[in-house]
């Protein structure tokens, strides 16, 4: 079974089709379908925006449906700080034991490298959950088995929160071939105000990203981020990736980077 993890340089709205077979909730507690999450679950090896390499994150459910989830973590991040946050959304795969990822409140911008994306967007993620069942391997063994599967991957950056609807898939992407790949990125609700942008994201760039070093984009001069792309897998065989933007060096103004995740569409 693969299932990918991650963003891609392509940006990621909110908004789609619901196709993806995962469920999430944005009221905090773990849905119904997964089975129930212990107080204080133990996240060792998250991987959290701004910060290199796995951190420990306690993971606590919603005590009652007036309640919200919430994350505690012993350093400050981009969006997380020291101590207890809220979470405002997460998405929970019910095939992936031990993976989630969680959304905070956000500023309003658009996400990811695309500008302009549904503008409405609350929720930002602020980091992929791993707990100790997970591993990192080599991402370009992992992005050649993804291109071989010839699959298609759901999007789900910013848990797909937005004022005009619950949380949904934020893009679906294709590997090409040639190890590049295209995303349909979706910019709105179905049956609202629905569209996609399509991204071409050559093999060049994803062979950056997969890389020590990364790729710093140039798509948006005014949101310069640095995007790595790398993968992990489970103990069970599933395969995922995660995608981080982090400011480049030579970034100034609002930027403040993504992380984002990404199962592969059952069918």
């Amino acid at each position: 079974m693969l299932v990918v993890v991650g963003a891609t340089s392509a940006g990621c709205g909110s908004g789609g089709d619901g196709s993806s077979g995962s469920a999430s909730t944005a009221t905090g507690g773990p849905p119904a379908a997964t089975p129930p999450v212990a107080a204080g679950s133990d996240y060792p090896r998250s991987l959290v925006l701004g910060l290199d390499g796995p951190q420990d994150v306690l993971y606590t459910p919603a005590a009652s449906t007036a309640t919200q989830a919430s994350v505690t973590a012993t350093t400050s991040s981009t969006l997380l700080r020291s101590g207890t946050t809220a979470v405002l959304a997460e998405h929970v795969d019910p095939a992936l034991a031990g993976l989630r990822v969680i959304c905070v409140s956000g500023n309003g911008e658009s996400t990811n490298v695309v500008t302009r994306i549904d503008p409405g967007v609350i929720a930002e993620s602020a980091a992929v959950l791993l707990d100790s069942r997970w591993s990192a391997i080599d991402p370009v063994a992992a992005w050649s088995n993804a291109v071989s599967a010839a699959g298609v991957l759901t999007g789900w950056q910013n848990c797909g929160v937005k004022p005009e609807g619950a949380p949904s898939p934020s893009s679906r992407l294709r590997p090409q071939s040639d190890r590049s790949y295209s995303e349909d990125v979706y910019d709105g609700n179905p049956g609202t105000t629905f569209n996609t942008v399509l991204q071409r994201v050559p093999a060049a760039t994803v062979a950056a990203m997969l890389s020590a070093a990364g790729y710093l984009t140039i798509d948006d001069p005014t949101r310069r981020l640095r995007l790595t792309l790398r993968a992990y897998a489970d103990t069970s065989g599933n395969t995922i990736f995660v995608e981080t933007g982090v400011p480049a060096p030579d970034a100034s103004g609002a930027t403040r980077g993504f992380i984002s995740l990404y199962t592969r569409t059952p069918g």
